[in-house]
Order: structure tokens, then sequence, then C-alpha cells
């Protein structure tokens, strides 16, 4: 009996070992960033990290759930429910995928939108149909615009003015007109 557990004991060892030792990190397919016709694009006059980071924090706040950020390459993804959470119990999802590239004055964004249904017994099966609304991925490439400038730090010249007048009052000392 001790040889037969023995025996068993270094099979199932055996069948664990060998599941870990592939050697090779899991990693996601990227062939989904292929830049191609699908692709909305849209040029910034910014620096491609700055690009990057807009970019991440925009898709952040409308809710989706990112799975890819790779700085290295440029490459953002992510998922998010039809309603907006994280964990949406609909058939229908949005994914996204984002390719931030340098340009010679700034970066160049290409962003893809796909709807995700969900179809048959449990979502077993599911279609991505490729999102073309001009006016949804403007919006998008508007907010990211937008996110860029309001992070801007102020410029040195409206910190320090040179007009009289434009300074404030010491604490306590208020100007009054006799």
């Amino acid at each position: 009996m001790s040889k037969r557990k023995n025996f068993l004991l270094g099979v199932c060892l055996s069948f664990t070992l060998a599941a870990c030792a592939s050697g090779s990190a899991l990693q996601p397919d990227r062939s989904i960033f292929s830049l191609d016709n699908n692709y909305q694009r849209q040029f910034y006059d910014l620096p491609i990290e700055s690009t990057f980071e807009q970019t991440v924090s925009v898709f952040k706040d409308a809710g989706y759930k990112l799975d890819v950020i790779d700085r290295a390459t440029g490459q953002i993804s992510g998922k998010r429910g039809a309603s907006g959470d994280k964990g949406s119990a609909t058939d229908k999802d949005l994914k996204f995928y984002a390719l931030v590239l340098p340009r010679r004055d700034g970066s160049e964004l290409g962003v893809k939108i796909v709807q995700v249904i969900r179809r048959g017994t449990f979502g077993s099966s599911t279609a991505e149909l490729i999102v073309n609304d001009r006016q949804m991925y403007e919006f998008a490439f508007r907010r990211i615009q937008n996110a860029a400038v309001a992070n801007e730090p102020p410029s040195p010249q409206s910190s320090t003015s040179g007009a009289q007048g434009d300074e404030l009052p010491p604490a306590g000392r208020y100007r009054t007109n006799r």
C-alpha cells in the first residue's frame, strides 16, 4: 500500500511540475494593436508622455478597467460594462484599444472602440462590432486635449505680473476708496 501511495504522489507531483515548466510568461495578444483603418486618429502638439498619461486618465475616469498599460510601446486597452460600471451584468460591453505614437512635432493617438455582444447559453459566444460613431471619437479626443490643458502648469509669465495694482494687499490691510 505504501508503494502505491508513493507512486500516486510522485505522479501528481510530476504533473504539477510539468504544468509549471512552460517557461514563458503569459502575455496578452498584442496583434489587436496593429494600426489599421479601424483606428480613429488624432494628432496632438503634446509630448508622447503627456498624451499617454491623459489617455489613461480619461479612460479610467470613464469607468474602463484597463488591462494593458504599456508605456514602452504606447499600447493601452480596457473594457467596461455598457452602463459604465466595471461589473455590469448586461450582454453588451465596450472595449477600447489605443496606441500612442511619436510624431515629429508631438504625438499621434489612435483609438478603436469595440462593442462586445454576448450571445448563447451563459454568454458562451461573443460578437465584436467596431464602433464607427465619429462624434463619439471626437468627444474622447476633446476630453484628452482638455485634460492635457487642465494639467499644464501655469506659465511663468502669468505668475509674475509687472502691472501695478494686480497684487493683493497684505493680510489685514484693505484698500479703501476715499
